[in-house]
């Protein structure tokens, strides 16, 4: 089959998509999550040798300093601290916490272990589809005009696979050898509706799309095949997981940080519990 153009699936333009304001998730980093938590008890510690203290687990001025790169920066050494007050927070164990690269591990290992409860919510949330899932993770067929799009999804009903028919059908050539998914120039093959085509998004909707489901769509006047890929067919990213699971993480955190009692010396800062920060005494 000789394969022209297709019509365009995804941009990196920045308009809104279907997805609903009100469901709305978005890509928060771990101290984001965090910063939603509501208070908890915090005041200075009293031991010159310790500067911040966690749930009675501390940490000493030169742990913290070498934590920080013995930098003098106070910003960095702040930011350093607020890490290591998430990880004991979540964790409650602050053992083998003695370089930069330990703090970082810890605490990626932390949010792993919590983002590992929160996949059927995950999956909840991804299969709202246009109705609210912070990710659209898509496959496409751009038919020639030649090939009816009953044909092939007819084909795909009797048991061919999306991706076999995508090599058969797709004019496309790179969706063609994807299997018909769906990818960014940086290899992301799960998107915001928000940097997909907005006429694509457009379309979907119309055409009531569900996951799992797939639909036949008009764009630039040529007929496409489109699949928003099963839960189960995709491999995702810890940032994505994030993106699904981030009301149910966000609110485990909150938990966590509601049950904490968190000193910090004023030496080094306060600790801000509506931001779920240390930041300077002047601003605490």
């Amino acid at each position: 089959m000789t394969r022209g153009s297709s019509p365009p699936i995804a941009t990196q333009r920045a308009s809104p998509g279907r997805v609903s304001p009100v469901k709305r998730r978005l890509a928060l980093s771990f101290g984001a999550l965090v910063a939603a938590a509501s208070a908890s008890s915090c005041s200075s510690v009293g031991n010159r040798d310790t500067v911040a203290e966690v749930n009675g687990r501390k940490l000493s001025a030169d742990r913290l300093s070498a934590l920080a790169g013995d930098t003098t920066d106070g910003e960095t050494i702040r930011a350093t601290l607020t890490t290591w007050i998430e990880v004991v927070s979540v964790t409650n164990d602050a053992s083998g916490i003695d370089t930069a690269a330990d703090l970082a591990a810890r605490k990626q290992a932390a949010l792993t272990s919590l983002l590992a409860q929160f996949s059927d919510a995950g999956q909840t949330t991804y299969e709202l589809g246009l109705e609210g899932s912070p990710l659209l993770c898509l496959a496409a067929i751009p038919l020639d005009p030649s090939v009816p799009a009953s044909q092939v999804l007819d084909e795909i009903a009797a048991g061919t696979t999306f991706a076999e028919a995508a090599g058969t059908y797709s004019i496309d050539a790179g969706l063609a050898d994807a299997g018909g998914v769906v990818s960014s120039p940086d290899g992301a093959e799960c998107l915001s509706a928000a940097q997909f085509n907005t006429n694509l998004i457009s379309a979907l909707d119309e055409a009531g799309t569900a996951v799992g489901k797939p639909a036949v769509i008009v764009l630039q006047d040529q007929e496409v095949i489109v699949l928003m890929r099963p839960f189960a067919d995709l491999t995702l990213t810890d940032a994505e997981k994030l993106q699904l699971s981030a009301n149910e993480l966000g609110a485990a955190l909150r938990d966590r940080y509601d049950a904490a009692e968190i000193n910090i010396d004023a030496r080094v800062g306060s600790w801000n519990p509506t931001d779920a920060r240390v930041v300077p005494v002047s601003e605490g």
